[in-house]
């Protein structure tokens, strides 16, 4: 982190990072296991995130986490109509909760 670059700031660069990657994988340049993966590492960077956030980001997160490992113990090639409404929801959800503490976050200068 650059010296001069606020907690706030550094934050802020983590959650439009997190948006990335939930709109890569909705355009289907990443696969869920790399947006899980992502998301956690991210998760685990932010530093001014109040834990009511973190703990409604988790559980959002737990739902991708839980369809994906479900999918690779059975072996399945695709998801179900089900999962994939769990994992739709899921995204959305986290998107919205990212909007929501980003904009109690001002953007870092350019």
């Amino acid at each position: 982190m650059d010296k001069t670059e606020s907690s706030s700031d550094y934050d802020f660069r983590q959650l439009s990072l997190m948006e990335e990657q939930l709109y890569q994988f909705e355009s289907g340049k990443i696969k869920l296991a790399h947006l899980i993966v992502g998301l956690k590492s991210l998760r685990d960077c932010l530093r001014t995130i109040d834990e009511d956030w973190e703990m409604k980001f988790t559980a959002e997160w737990w739902t991708l986490e839980q369809v994906h490992a479900v999918a690779l113990d059975r072996k399945k090639a695709t998801f179900s109509v089900e999962d994939l409404a769990l994992i739709k929801d899921a995204v959305t959800n986290l998107k919205a909760l990212i909007v929501s503490v980003k904009n109690g976050l001002k953007p870092p200068p350019s």
